[in-house]
């Protein structure tokens, strides 16, 4: 059996890394597909990341129209940074769910970060293998679970990466084992679920290049400011083995899918080496707004008291309880503050500005004093500088309401503060500014992030549409799929 049109989504995916193994003869499938497909090369919003880039993709609009800008939000009437699942997002309708209401047959499979949206005529599967591996899988049908259950019974990397510390190279090469066998669990799966029935369109995604690449980044990469030659020569290219492997996939549901089907292939955002101030952005956006010689919020206090008390060792285990009990003091330090930082992806800091009528205890009245607190926060985030290259650690300041329109941009952050990289290795250290004096940037598991690139094949007979945000990807797999009528529900 077959799929009409074959969609393959590929979380943290860097088209440049791609194109150069295809270079060099590594990526037979990649390569192949690339050949026979209209190629698009298109940029992030600004100031967002992956989380955004995967909910725009889906639904076709700007991060205004569905407000998920990152996988924890503010809630503006208590105050509290909740994390998934326990937020409600606004009702958005992804591309699939239209194909549904059609008539139109399909599998969606860990499509990322995208809220369940159970289909009528096809099947659901959402965070069975994808990025965030500690929130609940859901099946629809829950029969799917039974089917999955076959190809795995738990994810291999269910306690994630950062849970305990993984120094050495044995440590980090038996994650990396778990993470391989995770991309060959899903090709397995792929292959025959595809050709058990026949698909108007199948989605089908992996998140494993976002994996190895946050965390294998100064393996891979010889010019990484945390490179270590001896535990490269240990543990090899991990994100070379990674795409190997992903090709493998490609080459498998492709030819699943079959000859006639129209095949899209989805990835990004990239990923390059990580530099990010949003170890610092609390203390940073504090000081800017209550002044440098201002006491310690009650949250700050805890947290410096917390790691002279704990070891480094123990806080990848106690993380989450920290991290609730930090945003639980700071809730009631934000009431009466003009503006604070809230959690974002580390390309790009986030500020929320404590606004009357918006805020439950909102202190900046909207319109011009709005407006001069934006400026407030450009200029003194902008004065502080990277002493190893003297210059401003932003590359752009995103001013939301200007930026973006729609019904839910009042759920972004207000300000977006993307950090520069250029010629920056081994992360921001410590950071200075005349204004606001001298802070230092809490040190990070990763060695990699997203970057704001992301790209479109799809079929040539696309080669004139438009790309050139993620919004603009989900017009033409719609339109693919059109191309031919629903197929007859009785042989279904």
């Amino acid at each position: 059996m077959a799929a009409r049109t074959l969609i393959i989504g590929l979380d943290g995916a860097d088209r440049r890394f791609i194109d150069r193994l295809i270079a060099e003869g590594a990526l037979p499938h990649f390569k192949a597909l690339k050949e026979r497909s209209a190629t698009f090369e298109f940029e992030n919003d600004p100031g967002q990341g992956n989380v955004q880039f995967w909910t725009s993709a889906a639904i076709g609009e700007n991060p205004a129209h569905h407000g998920h800008y990152f996988y924890m939000q503010f809630d503006p009437d208590s105050y509290a940074i909740i994390s998934e699942p326990h937020f409600h997002l606004p009702e958005v309708v992804p591309f699939w769910k239209q194909l549904d209401a059609e008539g139109y047959r399909g599998a969606v499979v860990d499509w990322y970060e995208m809220p369940v949206t159970p289909l009528t005529h096809g099947e659901v599967i959402h965070r069975w293998f994808a990025e965030e591996p500690l929130t609940k899988t859901v099946f629809h049908p829950e029969t799917l679970g039974e089917l999955a259950a076959r190809y795995a019974e738990s994810d291999p990397i269910a306690e994630g990466y950062a849970s305990r510390p993984r120094r050495s190279a044995a440590e980090r090469q038996e994650f990396l084992d778990r993470v391989f066998s995770r991309i060959d669990i899903k090709e397995s799966f792929f292959n025959d679920h595809l050709r058990d029935k026949d698909y108007d369109f199948y989605i089908a995604c992996l998140s494993e290049a976002h994996n190895v690449g946050h965390y294998y980044m100064d393996v891979e990469d010889d010019r990484h400011g945390l490179h270590d030659a001896t535990l490269a020569a240990e543990i090899g290219k991990p994100l070379r083995e990674c795409y190997r492997r992903i090709d493998n996939v490609l080459g498998a549901v492709i030819s699943a899918a079959g000859d006639e089907a129209n095949v899209f292939l989805l990835g990004g955002p990239g990923m390059e080496e990580f530099i990010s101030a949003n170890g610092a952005i609390d203390e940073i956006i504090r000081r800017v707004d209550v002044g440098y010689e201002a006491p310690l919020t009650t949250a700050d206090a805890a947290k410096e008291t917390y790691h002279s008390l704990i070891p480094a060792s123990l806080r990848g285990h106690l993380r989450p309880f920290a991290q609730w009990g930090r945003r639980l003091l700071a809730r009631n330090a934000y009431r009466d503050r003009r503006f604070f930082a809230v959690p974002h992806n580390d390309n790009a800091g986030a500020v929320r500005i404590n606004l009357k009528g918006r805020e439950k205890f909102g202190t900046v009245a909207p319109g011009n004093e709005y407006q001069s607190v934006i400026e407030e926060i450009r200029e003194g985030v902008s004065s502080f500088i990277n002493p190893a290259t003297g210059r401003s650690i932003v590359k752009r300041i995103v001013d939301t309401s200007k930026e973006f329109d729609g019904p839910y941009r009042d759920m972004l952050p207000d300000v977006f503060i993307e950090w520069d990289r250029t010629d920056t290795h081994g992360d921001f250290r410590t950071l200075v500014s005349e204004l606001f004096g001298e802070v230092t940037v809490a040190q990070h598991a990763r060695s990699g992030d997203h970057s704001p690139f992301g790209f479109l094949w799809a079929p040539p007979s696309f080669s004139e549409t438009a790309i050139s945000r993620p919004r603009d990807v989900a017009a033409p797999m719609l339109a693919a799929v059109r191309t031919a009528a629903p197929r007859n529900m009785q042989n279904r």
